[in-house]
């Protein structure tokens, strides 16, 4: 991203799906309409389940702004199951520090659920398996 230019995914709405964001490289803000304000960097986890309803926005920080910024991650949506389609919207981030690594057989990763006895569980009505 040039200097004085970001991302600006100005705010907008979300039902009945959840969001995982992992960025591999860089930072962005995100505002809900929850009252969450959070920055999200490397390694780190934002998990966002829409549910019922929510508004939200991903932008470069201030500080990315100030400087040619590069940003590079993921992004998954999920659909929530037809019977949670309307729970109550959420927002946990989740700080690299929190995240168990593992290095097997020259790979090298971060867990979001389980691996092989690293377990880290990011929420609760998906069932997910490596």
């Amino acid at each position: 991203l040039l200097e004085g230019v970001g991302l600006d995914v100005r705010p907008h709405p979300h039902i009945g799906l959840s969001t995982l964001s992992y960025l591999f490289a860089g930072s962005m803000q995100h505002r809900d309409s929850l009252g969450n304000d959070m920055i999200i960097g490397p390694g780190a986890v934002n998990l966002m389940t829409a549910g019922s309803g929510i508004v939200h926005s991903e932008r470069s920080d201030s500080a990315s702004r100030q400087a040619i910024a590069q940003l590079f991650g993921i992004q998954s949506w999920m659909a929530l199951p037809k019977t949670m389609e309307d729970i109550q919207p959420d927002f946990h981030h989740y700080g690299e520090e929190s995240l168990p690594t593992f290095s097997e057989a020259g790979v090298e990763g971060r867990v979001h659920h389980h691996y092989i006895g690293v377990s880290q569980i990011l929420w609760n009505f998906y069932q997910c398996s490596v």
